[in-house]
């Protein structure tokens, strides 16, 4: 017994592991596809289901990082407890099982510390890349691109996103945006930086995409509106360059802003990067104003918890250091294929103490819950000690919205914790949605004419039309019949017409935030909905500048005896200032004709009563 407890705590042992067990190899067993490697077989590239590893070798072990999450990284040991759900005996004792009879991974030269390590190396590594190459790498590619005469020769791409000639030259994006020319192409080049200089370059043009094949070590900054070196009042955060100029052009209202875009995917770096910018520019406020989906939402629910005011250095021995507010709460969200997780860690000073300060999470997730006709958040308490409380929440993708409620409520509950010299001011950091998918979106129908009413219910109808089209893939390839006549109805029509056919329509409400818990407008229309007849789904909120924006979906059956009533509620819910019915053209028509006809019907019967 003494034996088996002195193994089961060996430190040594986890270090076998980690030498001993070829990476590569036990992510194959699991499922993982090689899809390529190094020439010298210093890194691998696999893939399992959609999910992307990089798996490589450093101080002579191999690590992996998942570049879709960067939390996902590091040895053996963590790889198999992120996949197995195991803690660290379990992980031993499958480790050991694995071992048995499975090869070591072939070791590299002594020195040779792999591309990912910053030492100096070995000279008998040639052909490796280490800094200095990785370096050299980086200048040739970026040099490709933009060439020697760096400037904007071309704008026709920034016209075709509606992006005007002011607002290219405002002093904000000058040398900020490029003409690239390669392979005889050419595209707009935005640069990324990071605090060396330039890190990278995003190309776009009509149906063309591309970021450099290189670490995603920076992020797209422009100058001050002002000028450069003018001192900022904001910080606007986008998910591309395009955005940032779209709501300059959209939003510009005099005060000195920056604009920061990530190019796509946000990066536990690329936020290190962003957090740099606010400790040297000092903003008063930063406005979020990420794409209108989960990924956006994702992308702001972690921005909540990481971007924190300017910090200054702070002695540390013989260093210094940025100064860190507490953080009695944090959270992380991640997003999978079906779901968003959140992960929130409470710390505090006993058991009881802990208890008490999840209860308000616990309950706000209980009543977004129970506003709704089917519980949208599952919730599990994964770990409780004296010191420390983990709470993991999960959602469907298309409810993401509730989770970022959530973060919002953890927000406000840690900076009510913190010491009030550690707080920050209310409002610095503020979310700012499109009306539609995303702020370029927005310009190009502004540009059209449409209202920020219109906007949103364009926005509604082309998800819903997205929606209508694969319930009914069919119907778009149907041809047209001449006018005059009618098409022959074949038996198995006739009997789907008299069966009746599912409709779907998208109701949306806009009110006056009444804050949490109160029942508005929203909760009104859904019941009036009901009591007509129609199916109706849950209600889902955003709450923005005391405005409470609403959606839920409505169904029916063009068979349903209430059909009259169902159509006439949807008429009065729609004409009320403040609500909108999106639905496709065709339904509405047709289900104001049965409505009639169930009318003239009905009216009939009576008369035959009489």
């Amino acid at each position: 017994m003494m034996e088996r407890k002195a193994l089961e705590n060996d430190p040594q042992e986890l270090e076998r592991f980690k030498q001993d067990i070829d990476l590569v190899a036990y992510a194959q067993s699991q499922g993982y596809q090689l899809k390529s490697q190094g020439k010298r077989g210093d890194w691998h590239h696999l893939v399992h289901d959609g999910e992307h590893l990089i798996i490589s070798r450093k101080n002579h072990k191999q690590v992996y990082l998942n570049p879709g999450d960067d939390r996902d990284r590091g040895t053996i040991i963590d790889f198999v407890k992120t996949r197995e759900n195991m803690n660290l005996g379990e992980v031993r004792l499958h480790l050991r099982e694995y071992l048995n009879g499975n090869p070591s991974p072939p070791q590299l030269p002594v020195g040779d510390t792999g591309p990912i390590s910053s030492g100096a190396g070995s000279s008998q590594g040639k052909g490796k890349e280490g800094p200095d190459d990785e370096e050299i790498r980086r200048t040739r590619l970026i040099s490709e691109v933009l060439g020697v005469r760096r400037e904007l020769s071309d704008r026709s791409y920034l016209h075709s996103r509606g992006i005007t000639d002011a607002t290219i030259d405002n002093p904000a994006f000058q040398g900020r945006v490029f003409t690239s020319q390669q392979n005889g192409h050419r595209n707009t080049a935005f640069p990324l930086y990071n605090e060396k200089g330039l890190a990278s370059v995003e190309q776009k043009n009509k149906d063309f995409k591309s970021l450099l094949e290189l670490p995603k070590d920076g992020i797209w900054v422009s100058h001050p509106t002002q000028g450069k070196g003018t001192p900022i009042e904001r910080l606007v955060v986008t998910e591309s360059a395009i955005d940032a100029m779209s709501y300059h052009q959209l939003k510009h209202d005099g005060k000195n802003t920056m604009y920061i875009a990530t190019a796509g995917t946000v990066t536990e770096r690329q936020t290190e990067l962003i957090q740099r910018i606010i400790d040297k520019q000092v903003p008063r406020e930063i406005v979020l104003a990420d794409d209108r989906d989960a990924a956006g939402r994702r992308y702001n629910i972690n921005y909540l918890n990481d971007l924190q005011m300017a910090r200054s250095f702070r002695p540390l021995a013989d260093q210094e250091a940025y100064g860190e507010a507490a953080r009695p709460i944090s959270w992380h969200a991640t997003l999978g294929r079906y779901h968003t997780n959140l992960r929130v860690d409470f710390h505090h000073a006993s058991a009881q103490e802990g208890e008490k300060i999840v209860q308000p999470l616990l309950r706000q997730a209980a009543h977004l819950n129970s506003s709704q006709e089917e519980p949208s958040i599952e919730v599990t308490i994964q770990r409780s000690t004296e010191k420390d409380t983990v709470v993991k929440l999960s959602a469907a993708r298309a409810d993401t919205a509730q989770l970022e409620i959530l973060s919002q409520e953890l927000y406000r509950q840690r900076e009510k914790l913190r010491p009030e010299t550690e707080r920050q001011p209310a409002n610095f950091i503020r979310v700012d949605y499109p009306l539609s998918k995303d702020f370029n979106r927005d310009l190009e129908l502004t540009l059209q004419g449409l209202t920020p009413e219109q906007i949103r219910q364009q926005a509604r109808l082309e998800e819903t039309e997205r929606h209508l089209r694969e319930r009914q893939p069919g119907e778009a390839g149907q041809e047209r019949l001449p006018a005059g006549t009618s098409p022959a109805v074949s038996p198995q029509k006739q009997m789907e017409k008299e069966a009746g056919t599912e409709k779907q329509a998208m109701v949306q409400v806009k009110e006056i935030d009444r804050g949490h818990g109160a029942k508005g407008r929203a909760e009104a229309v859904r019941d009036t909905l009901e009591r007509s007849g129609a199916m109706v789904g849950d209600i889902h909120s955003i709450r923005q500048e005391g405005a409470r924006f609403s959606e839920m979906s409505v169904r029916y059956r063009t068979n349903q005896e209430e059909i009259g009533k169902i159509s006439r509620a949807l008429d009065a819910v729609g004409n009320q200032k403040g609500n909108s019915v999106l639905e496709h053209p065709s339904d509405r028509a047709e289900r104001r004709d049965l409505a009639g006809k169930a009318r003239v019907d009905r009216v009939a019967q009576q008369e035959i009563a009489r």
